[in-house]
């Protein structure tokens, strides 16, 4: 599924291509994605202007000129592809296609099926069930040591399994948060209550870092995730723990092999000698 990383370079791409561009057409060619597409969409965006684009957790959301906001979600294997309308081509799993002046069209393209495409009014956008339980941006200054210290203080859950819970943080999947407990040197399947302050501080250092370096890179491409051009992400080259199992750990002073534990249903890979 793609992660904060992954979605966020999505909208580094389409941005530019489509920011102040009028919507000329919307077609669906699926009755239902995660929820039924609703046949009110045209009626809600065409003609209207694209304001501006942003990421809420893993949700891309375009907010128009008329009040209204797009939400489009990647589910599981969705991706995005802008292009130019003259050509006619629709991909194969292409499930929406949405028309912009100047020649552009977007492209929703999804074999699985697990992505979403609805419209909402901007004005009370926050308060829809798709944003209204989600926890703090983690690359935001609201995301710091004191705000994971108050989550673990009193958790005896995993500290992978918490950092996923979108309910606390948003954006961070399997990948991820794999990647940023290695870094951070802590074992995955640590009581949250048994982290330090010093451990909290590091871990959210470790979550920005990790992230940040991702978007640069592109995203991981693992699966079916490419970007909005088209072209894979590189981070996934850089990966130090995720699918690694039976590998020898990255860090030149330990000779470990990476582990594959389950955590909360989800396969999580880490160093027994690093991380403790």
């Amino acid at each position: 599924m793609p992660e904060l990383p992954e979605v966020q370079t999505v909208i580094n791409g389409i941005k530019p291509k489509i920011i102040g561009k009028k919507i000329i057409s919307f077609s669906s060619y699926i009755e239902k994605l995660r929820y039924p597409i609703s046949k009110f969409i045209s009626k809600r965006i065409i003609q209207s202007k694209v304001c501006e684009i942003q990421r809420r957790a893993k949700y891309i959301i375009m907010h128009l000129s008329n009040g209204e906001s797009v939400i489009i979600h990647l589910g599981m294997s969705g991706r995005i592809v802008i292009s130019e309308s003259s050509k006619n081509y629709l991909f194969k799993h292409t499930h929406f296609v949405i028309r912009f002046s100047e020649n552009i069209e977007l492209q929703y393209i999804d074999p699985r099926r697990f992505g979403l495409i609805v419209v909402e009014r901007s004005d009370i956008l926050l308060q829809s069930r798709f944003f209204n339980q989600l926890g703090v941006e983690p690359l935001t200054k609201k995301f710091n040591k004191k705000y994971l210290q108050t989550i673990c203080e009193s958790k005896y859950t995993s500290i992978k399994s918490t950092i996923m819970d979108q309910k606390y943080v948003v954006g961070i999947g399997n990948i991820y948060a794999s990647e940023s407990l290695f870094l951070s040197k802590i074992n995955p399947n640590r009581a949250c209550i048994t982290l330090s302050e010093k451990e909290c501080s590091l871990l959210v250092l470790s979550i920005k870092k990790i992230l940040r370096k991702s978007i640069k890179s592109g995203g991981s491409s693992i699966n079916d995730y490419v970007m909005a051009t088209g072209k894979l992400g590189n981070y996934q080259n850089k990966l130090k723990v995720y699918r690694r199992e039976g590998l020898i750990c990255r860090k030149r002073s330990c000779q470990s092999k990476i582990l594959r534990i389950i955590i909360a249903q989800r396969s999580t890979f880490y160093c027994p000698i690093c991380q403790v």
